[in-house]
């Protein structure tokens, strides 16, 4: 007896006063229900000051800890400054981002940090409330393609008088 077993995984989510910010899908959830979606590297800067959240970390460090292989300093700090434009929400700075002076970045305590509850998976071997049943009488169905000739027929009468009456206008 072989069972296919699957586990749900609910995805960690920081949660600001006016935007959640969910990691596994780079994505910030503002409060108007728009969703801004964030570059890799833009990500893993978030992830990480969210991580440490409070704390000042230094580009250096965050360049180290978060920095694919091949990529430059001067691609960390662009990916730094655009994930800092992206603080800002209509002129308002809602993401509690930070540059402190020469030390670094942090990321204010979020209000709360949870798990969003992943979407339930219906379990195949139960009926969808979509589903048809094989027991349903056929007549239901032959009545309805009975329909599409009528409606049809009704539709060509109808644009049949039209064209009559703009050909003989």
């Amino acid at each position: 007896m072989d069972e296919k077993m699957v586990t749900k995984v609910n995805s960690r989510c920081y949660r600001f006063s006016n935007v959640d910010f969910e990691p596994e899908s780079r994505s910030l959830y503002w409060q108007d229900s728009t969703v801004s979606t964030l570059t890799y590297e833009e990500c893993r800067l978030l992830e990480m000051l969210c991580y440490h959240a409070g704390e000042v970390l230094s580009a250096r460090i965050l360049y180290a800890s978060t920095s694919l292989p091949d990529s430059s300093f001067s691609q960390h700090q662009n990916s730094l400054c655009s994930l800092l434009a992206k603080s800002y929400r209509h002129g308002e700075k809602i993401l509690p981002l930070d540059v402190v002076g020469d030390h670094g970045y942090r990321v204010a305590l979020p209000q709360k940090t949870y798990q969003r509850q992943a979407e339930v998976i219906p379990n195949p071997s139960e009926p969808d409330p979509l589903d048809i049943h094989i027991d349903e009488p056929v007549q239901e169905l032959k009545t309805q393609r009975n329909v599409v000739p009528i409606i049809t027929g009704t539709l060509l009468s109808v644009l049949s008088a039209a064209a009559a009456i703009i050909y003989l206008m």
